[in-house]
């Protein structure tokens, strides 16, 4: 696991569950960006992370994530999951950072371009 990542779990005391949700959100997540993909809806998202588990309930993952990405200084990976109906990220990935959708999700690719 990367050190910044380990180092804000570790001040965060989450339990194990909420965290491993999350490290695994961030890797699915920075998996798209990697590979230069498109958007994933929420339910997509949320079946990836954990079978049978509901879109709604996907909302505090990508909350965790979006707060991480923040913090760190890394690019907001949230802006990969869009609504089924609209194609939009929701308002709550805007709360992250002023950058549109579109920006932010080239600023993902090329951060990630080659990340290992």
């Amino acid at each position: 696991m990367d050190a910044v990542l380990a180092r804000y779990l570790d001040d965060r005391a989450w339990p194990a569950a909420r965290a491993r949700r999350m490290v695994d959100g961030l890797r699915l997540l920075r998996e798209l960006a990697r590979a230069g993909e498109r958007p994933v809806t929420y339910g997509e998202f949320a079946e990836q992370l954990q079978p049978g588990l509901a879109p709604l309930a996907s909302a505090r993952v990508l909350d965790d994530i979006g707060a991480f990405c923040a913090a760190a200084g890394w690019p907001n990976v949230t802006c990969f999951v869009v609504s089924a109906r609209t194609g939009e990220p929701s308002p709550g990935c805007r709360h992250i950072g002023a950058e549109e959708a579109a920006a932010a999700r080239e600023r993902a690719w090329e951060g990630y371009r080659g990340d290992g």
